[in-house]
């Protein structure tokens, strides 16, 4: 069972959420690259989306990761991170082409450009909580592609629900803070 988090109309909502629905990651396939000195972004036309539980894509295909056929594409990869404590933690970004990673909006790690398979480590001072995240990524030059995001110790994937639907959603239970409303819902 996995707890999850979201401030609705000014009221936090936790619910336990399990089965398919774990998989927190969701990816967004592009044909268009724009700037390869980076991750790729901006991007254009998109292919496809899917989600994952993770971000193993090099580690889990040995570098052969061309999602839908593409020879040449980029992704953008968002999520949510659960931080267990306040604390400076290293993430690490290994990917082939350029990738990089943002938390809360601001470049944590940059592993950008054109490149062969390649780690690069940074640290965030996080506090303890939800964090949203984003990896930005580019394959162009063909040959080995995949891009894996190593979390450490006290951080892992958590699932943000969406901004509306989120009823629809398999729900075990509803607690809105501020002790006014409590509901439980059967699951769908």
């Amino acid at each position: 069972m996995k707890l999850l988090c979201r401030t609705f109309v000014g009221f936090a909502l936790l619910a336990a959420v399990t089965g398919p629905a774990a998989l927190a990651v969701t990816v967004d396939v592009y044909s268009g690259i724009g700037d390869y000195s980076t991750g790729g972004a901006p991007y254009s036309g998109l292919v496809g989306s899917f989600t994952s539980p993770d971000i193993m894509f090099a580690t889990n295909t040995g570098y052969a990761w061309h999602p839908f056929g593409l020879g040449a594409f980029g992704a953008d990869i968002t999520g949510c991170l659960d931080v267990a404590a306040d604390g400076t933690y290293s993430f690490t970004l290994n990917s082939d082409d350029g990738s990089l990673l943002y938390i809360d909006g601001s470049l944590v790690v940059n592993n950008g450009g054109p490149h062969g398979p390649w780690s690069v480590t940074n640290s965030a001072s996080l506090t303890a909580g939800m964090h949203p995240f984003e990896v930005q990524f580019y394959e162009d030059f063909g040959g080995p592609s995949g891009v894996d995001l190593y979390l450490p110790a006290g951080v892992s994937y958590c699932i943000p629900l969406p901004a509306a639907g989120w009823m629809g959603m398999s729900l075990m239970g509803v607690i809105v803070s501020g002790g006014l409303l409590r509901r439980n819902l059967r699951r769908a």
